[in-house]
């Protein structure tokens, strides 16, 4: 370990270079088939996007293979009892072709490139695309669910506008399922913690359209049914929320 970070102190000094860096590491992940990437971890004062840090490193700073190809933002950065840099409780980045559900907290495959602004809008085109999807395939999967011929105004208009939110926040949790983790892993708290709060997130989105449209569809007396539906959503949906609240009140891990 020694070794390793003394062959990334040209890294790191440039690094500490950039006026919005404040501590940093620098170290080596494995992708697979014999191949190492160059990952960097930065505690930064403000907001500093990890495009630009890598801007910043390009020559005449370092030649193009001493560039970390991830620059990954950390609250700070985990340190051992002696002192030193736990690397192993830093969030890996998630290599291409895998799922962000393990160790991972960033992307190596361009999308953590796309700055804010690019990432929101990815993510608000997802979520559109997944809201539509969940609309238009309603009838199919709960036919007569959403039926609302012998509702009268103003009722049926106020039942049209939650269908609609159910759709839309079914969307927002597709999309936050594939782009929100890597933002959840900044804050810095446990991974497995992290984990658990990123998909207790989407499952409080996604969950809406199918829990309404099953229990539209359930007798009032049907008690099977009814009980499985309280036990698959409504149960889940508290543990999320609880999930959620362990994560909000959870101090990050202390540099």
């Amino acid at each position: 370990m020694a070794q390793e970070a003394m062959a990334h102190d040209d890294v790191e000094a440039e690094l500490l270079r950039h006026p919005a860096v404040l501590e940093c590491v620098v170290t080596t992940i494995d992708n697979g088939a014999g191949t190492r990437t160059l990952v960097a971890y930065v505690v930064t004062e403000g907001r500093a996007e990890p495009a630009e840090i890598r801007r910043f490193l390009a020559r005449p700073r370092l030649k193009a293979d001493r560039i970390p190809r991830a620059v990954i933002p950390v609250s700070s950065l985990p340190r051992t009892d002696s002192g030193e840099v736990d690397i192993a409780e830093l969030p890996l980045p998630v290599q291409p072709g895998r799922a962000a559900g393990g160790k991972g907290g960033a992307d190596l495959s361009g999308v953590g490139d796309l700055g804010d602004g690019g990432l929101a809008l990815v993510m608000a085109l997802t979520s559109g695309l997944g809201a539509l999807v969940s609309f238009l395939l309603t009838d199919a999967f709960w036919p007569g669910s959403t039926d609302l011929s012998a509702v009268p105004q103003p009722w049926a208009g106020l039942f049209t506008g939650l269908y609609v939110a159910e759709c839309l926040s079914f969307g927002l949790g597709v999309g936050f399922l594939l782009f929100g983790y890597r933002r959840m892993a900044r804050l810095g708290r446990p991974r497995a913690l992290t984990v658990a709060a990123y998909l207790s997130v989407v499952w409080l989105l996604v969950a809406w359209w199918p829990q309404d449209n099953f229990y539209r569809l359930a007798s009032k007396t049907d008690w099977e049914r009814q009980a499985a539906l309280v036990y698959g959503f409504n149960i889940t949906l508290m543990i999320a929320a609880a999930v959620l609240v362990a994560f909000a009140v959870r101090e990050r891990r202390s540099g």
